[in-house]
This record gives structure tokens, sequence and C-alpha cells, in this order.
């Protein structure tokens, strides 16, 4: 479930103005099952969750194991405000990654710095890990490409790492949230890293009260990150 203001700011004529927010409820398959446009975020949600919960139960569909949100991950109740609007539902509720991700932003200067992008990378992977099984294999189907093109020979471990693309570790290999606490040193340790990087000009990447204050508040939902237990988040396509 994810809410967005630039949908809104795009409504023109009698309607211009009239809506705030618009929120949607997407599917495992990237789907959009439904959309609400409200005055406010988190107003008037109740009727689009319960309508959802409705047309599981019509259709025979199971509920899902876990309902992935922009916001109210977690409540210090101990009971998310989510889980209310999609009662009679057991489903665990987590943080979606890129959200969190993008809460980073508030502590750098600009997104237009060009040393963003590469933050945002070295973000990503200080909270997931490639599964290894899934690299190994990779590995292993490189490396017989490699011997067959070159008369049989083994190529070394930097040679073999040097033939796998990006594109090519993102299509087989699965991924995963690493734990708690290794989020915790990786992000801290990338943090500190990049405290005083600059761009040619001078300015900085990073604004260092904000982004103080910025991990010091994110780093209660890295418990909302990690991937329940046996949860498959990959689905397959035949």
């Amino acid at each position: 479930m994810d809410s967005t203001k630039k949908v809104t700011k795009k409504l023109a004529g009698g309607i211009g103005g009239s809506a705030a927010w618009m929120t949607n409820i997407g599917n495992e398959f990237g789907q959009v099952l439904n959309s609400v446009l409200t005055t406010g975020e988190g107003a008037g949600l109740e009727e689009l969750c319960q309508g959802i919960v409705t047309r599981y139960k019509n259709v025979g569909k199971d509920e899902p194991e876990v309902i992935y949100v922009d916001r109210d991950c977690c409540s210090q109740s101990g009971v998310s405000s989510v889980t209310k609007l999609f009662h009679p539902w057991r489903s665990a509720v987590r943080l979606d990654s890129f959200h969190f991700m993008r809460r980073f932003n508030c502590g750098l200067t600009t997104e237009h710095h060009p040393l963003y992008g590469t933050f945002c990378a070295k973000l990503s992977s200080c909270i997931f890990e490639w599964d290894q099984e899934d690299v190994q294999g990779l590995k292993e189907a490189k490396r017989g490409e490699w011997k067959s093109s070159h008369s049989g020979h083994e190529p070394t471990e930097e040679q073999l790492l040097a033939t796998i693309t990006s594109g090519e570790q993102r299509r087989h290999c699965r991924r995963r949230s690493r734990g708690v606490e290794d989020i915790r040193r990786m992000i801290s340790g990338l943090l500190e890293s990049v405290w005083e990087l600059t761009d040619t000009t001078g300015l900085r990447l990073v604004n260092h009260d904000t982004m103080h204050h910025v991990w010091e508040v994110q780093q209660k939902h890295l418990e909302c990150l990690q991937d329940p237990p046996g949860l498959k988040l990959y689905t397959k396509v035949v």
C-alpha cells in the first residue's frame, strides 16, 4: 500500500485541488487492485482496505502473508494501524525498503548531487544481500562458458567475477534482507564514509545534523525491513 501526491498535482479543471493524496493497493504481480483519492494522507482508507478484504474473500483467495507499506509499519502499542485497516486479516506488516531508503534523502543536501546515485546504490547493498546459492550457480555457469571459449582453461576468481554483469546477477540471483544488526552496522559504516564527501565545487553530499537525526529515527524501523521467515519473495514465471 502506497500513498503519493504526484498524481493529485496533475488534477486540473473543476477537480483541481480537490484531493491531496492518492493511495494505491497492489499485489505481488505489480497489479494495482484499487486506488482512492483523499484530502489527507491516511484519511478514508478503511473502506478501501475492507473492499480488498471482501474481494479476496469473494474469490476464495487466501489473505497475503505480508503487507508492505510506506508508513505506519509499526506502533508503540504493538499493533500497526494497517493491521486494523485490513481486519480480520493477520498478515504481517513490513516497511517497503524503497520508502525506507527514500527517507535518507532528507539528510542529503540535494538529490542532484553527483554522488547521489552512488550513495543510493551503497545504501541498497547495506539492506540486501544476494542468495549465495544463486550466486554460486551463476558462477558455475559462467565458468563453463569461460572454459568453452578458452580451450578448457580454468578462470581465476577475478576473471570469473569480471564476466558477470550486474544485469545477469539481477536476472539470475535472488536477494533478501540482511539481519537487523548487519543493516545497522553497514549503514553506520556507510554514513561514516560519506560525512566529508563533496563534489568539485565543494558542495557536501550529506547535511550532518539532519542525517544524524534521520538515522537516529530510522533505526527503530530496521526490524520492519525483515522478511517474514519462509516467505517466498519471488514468483516463478513459466
